[in-house]
């Protein structure tokens, strides 16, 4: 079946314009649009990808829905390979959303400039509105089998907004922009922060460009929601969510192609003898605060004030290109900008020599590239920025390998092109220095230094970015169709029912902490009320059931909650057990003589982090850190795992993680060799076992394959099945209850 790919940012790649009565294309600026038109171009060719052809974009044009409808009555449009689909946002809201919340808020905040972000009420009441005017065109177009991606920071909502409707949909979102830290990221608001990261977990597959921006989300996940991850999957109570880097990237061969292109090389001469074939040091960015503008044009200022000798041999060629001049910051940055152009020009300037041309304007494909070629050294140093392509396009265009790139050390880009020159933007002395080294720095060492970079670039071109995002993004729905064939739905249920009717005899082995009861935030706090206590008395008042609990808890907890029920308990893990009506005994002889030694350990880490504790049974230990910082819990854990394993080698007891706690207990005993018990004394026709955690993974092994082994939870285990809630299996307790007494009826 020949699937759709649907891609969902703020702009359509083309602006929509009115000409002569008509619908007119201009082609949009911008990272995102010249990497996903490089990538449809390529893939024409691929017969691979060919089923995700052609896609569908949605996103704002720059014509009102009125006048739209009156130049083109159909709806869709179709141009150079895509077929476009607009969303139209009344004008007041738009500046609300775009202007006011995209770029006043989340802007300046995702870029380290917290001072300059403003949280007005009715910029997120407009965000949400807009988000959700994007849900109603996907919902309107979307087919069964379409992959949908959304993309940045002006859609954060949109994944979660699409799922309610969409449950089952292919749904991945990038962000282009960088993802900043949690101290920063907690200045949102507390319902917004919320909203938008749920927003995001609404997609089965979430990328950044960065290793530093993914860890960062995955802490705003951790402390704001609560939601842990193993190996970047972020387990939730109703799916699982991928994060990844995926660092977008550019034509490769187009730009390293450039200096075979006549038109391209005659502005390559161009530029050259109009500056009198000087060294040129250039830089292309957006005009904005956060590209760190300012401080460059200063640093080059402090170069020529530090190094004369380099005067009037080298010229500074600064191209800006315009953007949201609209927007305050944007305008004071663009004065400050040629007022220090001027300043420097008329201080160092002379009748022949001008330090700085500055170029306030977009430039088409061949103008930038002979600009690139013209140059002998990129000046690129954003105070931040989310990846930034042309440091990678000037890298690309150097066929000969010749030419410095200076870098800055913020740039998500830094990560990839490290043979770079890296600098701190702020650092003026040594951005002056990086200049003057790259002016003077001998061409063999220019050679080996792009050398390796552009080999890192050919390899993961823009092909290769969307390629492995799309990619990743089908595996994950594969994998999740996997764990839905184990998750308990109503078919599974009642196989389960009619086997449990038909049963002469049946075997149900229950967890407590997560399966019976909801996990607490102390152990003492779990204590099973009156309708949980009413379910296992009638659970274990048939005849036919042999009902076992078996849980981590004290023998003397156990006793106190259920000893006066017809139940079977097992205390510690498989430690202790007692039978219906018997005394308690021990299922293994071994000594605790480790605990002395384990308990110092213990008590270092609970020192170390502050909401810890320490849990002391008969024969063993558990130190746990739900109620601790979720970053420093969970640093303190593995740090801990490790010192514990590096003393069990010349002590008798196990180290074994749970959920949010750290076990050690005597070697030999798990929860599988106490359930072994009961499974050796008789044939069970019917057995059902159910758990929560990693602890339970050793019952599960020991149920017969065509028996019902249950996990609580998405995560992945040896269990036969899934539930994904708690509630669910008190639900499934009772529909077994209610059979029982059903079938008596009859």
């Amino acid at each position: 079946m020949k699937k759709r790919l649907i891609l969902i940012s703020n702009r359509l790649p083309f602006n929509i314009i009115e000409k002569d009565g008509k619908i007119d294309f201009v082609p949009s600026a911008g990272g995102l649009v010249s990497s996903i038109k490089s990538y449809v171009e390529k893939s024409k060719t691929l017969t691979d990808l060919s089923a995700i052809e052609p896609p569908l974009w949605i996103g704002t044009a720059d014509v009102s829905e009125e006048r739209f409808m009156k130049l083109h009555e159909t709806g869709n449009l179709y141009h150079d390979d895509f077929e476009l689909s607009p969303v139209f946002i009344p004008p007041a809201m738009y500046d609300k959303y775009y202007n006011g919340f995209c770029n006043d808020t989340i802007w300046p905040l995702f870029h380290y400039f917290p001072s300059y972000a403003k949280f007005p009420d009715e910029y997120f009441t407009n965000y949400v509105q807009a988000n959700n005017i994007f849900c109603d065109k996907v919902l309107k177009v979307y087919k069964p089998g379409d992959i949908i991606w959304v993309h940045d920071y002006h859609l954060l909502l949109l994944p979660g907004l699409l799922r309610k409707h969409l449950p089952d949909a292919a749904i991945g979102f990038f962000l282009h922009i960088p993802f900043p830290s949690f101290e920063l990221f907690r200045l949102i608001p507390s319902k917004w922060r919320k909203e938008l990261l749920s927003g995001l977990l609404g997609a089965d597959l979430v990328g950044f460009h960065t290793n530093d921006y993914v860890q960062h989300f995955l802490k705003s996940i951790r402390e704001i929601l609560g939601y842990d991850n193993t190996l970047r999957v972020i387990s939730t109570p109703d799916r699982s969510v991928t994060v990844d880097t995926f660092p977008i990237s550019i034509d490769f061969s187009k730009f390293n192609k450039a200096s075979t292109d006549v038109q391209i090389c005659s502005e390559k001469s161009i530029i050259k003898e109009g500056l009198h074939n000087v060294k040129v040091i250039i830089s292309v960015d957006r005009l904005d605060y956060a590209k760190g503008l300012v401080n460059r044009l200063e640093s080059f200022e402090f170069f020529l004030e530090k190094y004369p000798l380099h005067r009037a041999n080298v010229t500074y060629v600064l191209l800006v290109v315009p953007s949201r001049d609209i927007i305050t910051k944007y305008a004071e940055t663009k004065k400050e900008i040629e007022g220090l152009v001027s300043r420097i020009n008329g201080k160092y300037g002379t009748l022949g020599w001008t330090p700085i041309i500055y170029q306030y304007k977009p430039l088409d494909f061949k103008k930038l590239a002979g600009l690139y070629l013209a140059a002998d050294v990129a000046l690129i140093t954003p105070m931040r920025d989310g990846m930034n392509l042309v440091a990678k396009e000037f890298i690309a265009t150097r066929a000969d390998k010749r030419g410095v790139l200076i870098l800055a050390e913020t740039a998500g880009a830094s990560s990839e092109l490290g043979e770079a020159i890296l600098v701190n933007p702020t650092d003026h002395q040594e951005i002056a220095d990086a200049i003057a080294l790259s002016l003077d720095m001998p061409i063999e060492e220019q050679i080996k230094r792009n050398e390796t970079m552009q080999q890192r670039l050919r390899e993961y071109d823009v092909m290769k970015w969307a390629e492995d995002f799309l990619t990743q993004l089908d595996q994950k729905k594969l994998k999740q169709e996997k764990l839905k064939v184990k998750i308990v739905n109503e078919v599974i249920q009642n196989q389960i029912l009619e086997r449990y009717e038909k049963a002469a005899n049946r075997l149900i082995l229950l967890d407590y902490d997560g399966t019976l009861a909801p996990i607490a935030a102390l152990p003492h706090l779990a204590i099973p009320d009156a309708e949980l206590l009413s379910l296992i008395k009638m659970l274990s008042s048939d005849e036919k059931n042999e009902v076992v609990l078996i849980s981590g808890r004290p023998v003397n907890v156990l006793e106190n909650w259920f000893g006066n029920l017809n139940v079977n308990l097992v205390a510690e893990h498989g430690a202790f057990y007692k039978k219906r009506d018997a005394r308690w005994l021990q299922t293994v002889q071994v000594n605790a003589d480790w605990k002395s030694e384990v308990m110092q350990v213990l008590q270092l880490f609970t020192e170390r982090c502050p909401g810890s504790f320490v849990e002391e049974k008969a024969l063993s230990l558990a130190w746990h850190y739900r109620n601790a910082g979720k970053d420093l819990g969970f640093l303190r854990s593995r740090e801990l795992i490790n010192s514990l394993v590096e003393i069990s080698s010349h002590l008798n007891f196990q180290v074994i993680e749970g959920n949010k706690v750290i076990e050690t207990r005597a070697r030999g005993v798990d929860k599988g060799s106490a359930a072994s018990i009961w499974l050796k004394q008789k044939k069970y026709s019917f057995i059902l076992g159910i758990g929560d955690d990693k602890t339970d993974e050793d019952l599960f092994r020991v149920i017969p394959p065509t028996e019902y082994s249950i996990r609580v939870g998405l995560a992945q285990s040896v269990s036969r099945f899934n539930l994904k809630h708690q509630k669910d299996v008190i639900a499934l307790l009772h529909k077994l209850i209610n059979s029982s007494v059903d079938l008596l009826i009859d």
